[in-house]
């Protein structure tokens, strides 16, 4: 294993007794944990490094890499000094208040990437363009995945990029890979969400009353009722089937551990075989646990919406 500090490669100094990376793709922050032996006696001591929150960090093995990272945590106990890091900048997390005018979608992305230092990556966006975002005590990672979310977009950070893509294209890219019972090192877990919503209704007053209600097609869940500020009937429409849809989407879920280091979250794989029931076939990978010492992979994937929206 490799572990880079501001660029320089540190491996042969420490000795690493865990080192998991959690990724996702539900527009929070990746983390890292390393844990080194703390050896007070050696040349290499921890406490000598004066190791300083956002200090970059990055952790590689037989092709998988964590990006890099920052410094956001250590501790030194119980004869251990452990890291905590963080994908984006600790100021990602500055809450401003701000009002935007005839702004688009890819501009208020690229202004906060560009406010959090970071390379925007977009796939199958649609750029939209709205009268009026209001912005109120919002860090810039919470103000645009809210705004992801009204567009059906995902969000990540990893490796000083800031990647946002279209879900439902992402839902139907080619497989990355194939697994059946015996790849899981235990039996997987699932679950289905009831909590779902059957009918969404928008009522936003501006200048006039916009009106709207859109349904999923499926004859359980809730009907709600929303006031999603909204500029015409279509931007009301669209962004009311998103609502829903970030609701719905997580109607099937399933987590289950596999060996090696080769997924990321964002792919497609393929569930096959009798046991995985309703589960079986394509599931979108939402989030994964890398522990990069046992080289192993917890995943939690979710079954693509059926319908329309």
């Amino acid at each position: 294993m490799q572990i880079l500090i501001d660029g320089k490669d540190i491996s042969d100094c420490v000795t690493i007794g865990k080192c998991i990376h959690e990724d996702s793709v539900s527009g929070k922050s990746d983390t890292l944990s390393i844990s080194f032996n703390d050896d007070t006696d050696a040349e290499t001591n921890w406490r000598k490094w004066n190791l300083e929150k956002g200090t970059e960090i990055e952790a590689n093995i037989d092709g998988f890499s964590s990006g890099i990272m920052y410094v956001s945590a250590a501790y030194v106990r119980d004869g251990r000094f452990d890291v905590v890091a963080q994908s984006a900048k600790s100021q990602s997390r500055d809450e401003y208040s701000q009002s935007y005018e005839s702004v688009s979608f890819l501009g208020l992305l690229e202004e906060g990437a560009k406010s959090m230092e970071l390379t925007l990556d977009i796939y199958d966006i649609t750029d939209h363009t709205y009268d009026t975002v209001i912005r109120i005590k919002q860090s810039w990672m919470g103000f645009l995945n809210e705004r992801c979310t009204l567009e059906g977009a995902g969000i990540k950070i990893y490796d000083k990029k800031m990647i946002v893509f279209d879900e439902k294209s992402f839902e139907q890219k080619d497989v990355v890979d194939s697994f059946v019972r015996e790849d899981f090192s235990s039996d997987p877990e699932f679950s289905t969400n009831d909590n779902l919503i059957r009918e969404l209704r928008n009522m936003y007053r501006s200048d006039e009353l916009i009106d709207t209600t859109v349904y999923s097609g499926v004859s359980y869940g809730r009907r709600i009722e929303l006031e999603q500020p909204c500029s015409d009937i279509g931007e009301s429409i669209r962004f009311s089937n998103n609502i829903m849809r970030s609701v719905n989407k997580n109607e099937y879920v399933m987590r289950g551990k596999l060996s090696g280091c080769s997924l990321s979250a964002g792919v497609t794989v393929n569930l096959n075989g009798d046991f995985f029931g309703d589960f079986e076939g394509i599931n979108f990978v939402t989030k994964v646990k890398t522990d990069m010492i046992n080289m192993s992979q917890l995943i939690h994937t979710r079954k693509p919406i059926s319908g329309d929206y």
